[in-house]
Parts: C-alpha cells; structure tokens; sequence
C-alpha cells in the first residue's frame, strides 16, 4: 500500500511538472503576442531559432515566478536572445574591480547617512530613462546622468542641463576599444578638459565613435574632481548617494537580471566582483526593519520597456548583492 501511495505521488509531481509548462498552442500564442508588442518578424529559419529560445526564456520566467520570489519577471525586448546574446550584446566585458585604486568618500569615524531614504527624481535631480545604443555600452549614460545630478543639485537650477552622451564617446578613454571604457575616467575626462558640451551643442549621432569635437564655448557643465565610494560598504555608498545620485557598476549577468520587471531584486548567483554594467544610483529605502525589504532605486540605460520604467530595485544589505557598491563613483562640481 505504501508503495501504491508513493507511486501516486511521483505520478502526480511528474503530472504537475509537466503541465507547468504552457502547451504548444499557448506557446506559438504568447510569441505572436510578444512579436507584435516587439515589432519584430523573422525570416522562416530565423523564426525556428527565436522561438524555441522564446519557449525557454518563458518556462524559466514562469519557473521563477511560481517560487513566490519577492523579484518578478516578465517578456520584455529581451525575450527572443539567449544569455550568452545577451551577455554579448548589452553587457561589457567583466573587469577585475579589486585592481582599482580606492579614493575614499569619508575620513575613518566619520557618521554615515541616517536618512531612512532619499529619490532624487522626486527633487527633478534625474534626467530620463536612456536607451543605450552603440558598441559603447553603459558607461557613458551613466556618467553623464551622474553629472548632470551633480550640476544641478550644486547650481540649484529649475531644471536639468542635458549633457553629451557623444561628447564622453568621442573624446574619452581614447587609449582602448569605446566598449572597455570607464565611468571614473569619463569624470577624469571632463575635469581634464575642463567641462563637457551641452546634447543640444553636440548630439547623439548613433553611439558610435568618431572624431572628437568639443568645444568649450558649447559647455554645459564642469567637473572639480570625483570620489569612489568605499569599495563593498553599502553604508558607504549610502552616504553618497543621500549627497546625489551616484554612477556604480554591477554584475547584471543572470538570466533574472534579464528578464526583471518589478519588485526587489536580489540575486543569490551573480557577483560582487565580475562587473559587467554601470548604472545610476538614484536613491534608496531603508524604513523596513527587515533587510529584505530594503533597497537601492537604480537607472538602468535600456529603455523604459524594461523594468519598473527603466528602472530596478536593488536589493540593499544583503551583502553587496551584485556588487552595487563595489565600483561607485560620484562627481564633484
């Protein structure tokens, strides 16, 4: 009788595990659905391989959600590539962050930020959500939307200088490819020229690099200097970021990172080292007692499809998940 019984149960978590995956039907539905969302079609080849990795991406995402996760996914652009497209595509090579120098945001024993949180959006400090184009990658959105904080916040201004994107593209980190370039030496860039062009002075002309064209007259902005938060302190980067948004690097390499749409995310996989995107760290919201309902209110450059708006809630002490503070710099007017 007992062997009957176990039998029934092995029958019914087999049945189960099967009919969580959508029919095949419900398949070829949610692909034509997400198509027309997306505006894409595929030659008849092209088609097979998309949709047999649409079929994948959808049974992890439904996998995933039926786990209760306090992160939740869902289709977005991304849907119709693999991890590795993904990876290769959107994401820059990781980098060894433990071989940066450190400058430090505060002196030994000096009081960190007791503010339960801060949005700078809230304040107009924050420019629009971007769309990062181009084989240049992160770094230049998020460098740009850091000054573009720091200028208003220091010059009290009723509204935000937009600042060149292609101005960083074409005249900083010209010693390697555009996709390896670096957030703190995009301010190195700024500083050393003395300021930065204005988008209206010197637009985006696709993300591409090209010849440099700055032009001092056309300036909207300037830089003194920048500091680099304490390398893996969530406090530290706290403190920062209740000053002004703060431009940082994470590991954004997960498949759950890919396809996130709302809530907290928190992500046992990823590193706190392998540092593959640079972001914008915007505020943050420490007022629960429990640490896994705080969190970092981050930018992302990939448009306003994905995530909350574009942006992501990233999860705050719960051991640098990501490495959210381990490669974070902010500007200094």
């Amino acid at each position: 009788m007992k062997k009957f019984s176990s039998l029934i149960l092995f029958l019914s978590l087999v049945g189960y595990s099967f009919s969580s995956k959508l029919t095949e039907i419900q398949y070829r539905n949610e692909f034509t659905s997400w198509m027309s969302r997306n505006q894409r079609s595929y030659a008849s080849e092209e088609f097979i391989t998309r949709y047999s990795t649409f079929k994948s991406n959808l049974d992890f995402i439904n996998q995933w959600n039926s786990k209760g996760s306090e992160t939740i996914l869902g289709l977005n652009k991304f849907a119709d590539i693999t991890n590795d497209q993904y990876r290769e595509n959107y994401l820059s090579e990781p980098f060894d962050s433990l071989s940066s120098p450190l400058i430090h945001i505060k002196k030994e024993g000096e009081e960190v930020s007791k503010n339960n949180g801060v949005d700078w959006r809230k304040q107009g400090a924050v420019s629009s959500v971007k769309n990062q184009i181009g084989g240049c990658g992160s770094w230049p959105l998020s460098a740009i939307g850091a000054t573009e904080s720091a200028h208003f916040l220091a010059n009290q201004k009723d509204h935000l200088v937009s600042l060149s994107e292609q101005n960083l593209i074409d005249c900083s980190n010209l010693n390697k490819p555009c996709y390896q370039g670096k957030v703190n030496e995009a301010f190195q860039y700024i500083i050393d020229a003395g300021g930065i062009d204005t988008e209206e002075s010197y637009p985006f002309n696709g993300g591409e690099r090209g010849k440099c064209n700055y032009n001092s007259s056309n300036s909207g902005a300037s830089l003194s200097s920048y500091k680099k938060v304490i390398s893996g302190s969530e406090s530290s980067l706290e403190s920062a970021v209740s000053l002004k948004p703060v431009a940082t690097y994470i590991d954004a390499s997960c498949l759950s990172f890919q396809f996130y749409s709302s809530g907290i995310y928190y992500e046992a996989s990823c590193s706190s080292t392998d540092l593959n995107l640079s972001v914008l760290v915007v505020g943050y919201d420490s007022s629960s007692s429990s640490s896994d309902s705080k969190y970092w209110i981050v930018q992302n450059s990939w448009g306003t499809s994905w995530g909350e708006d574009g942006y992501i809630l990233m999860s705050k002490d719960r051991g640098n998940n990501c490495g959210i503070s381990t490669m974070a710099f902010y500007p200094i007017v």
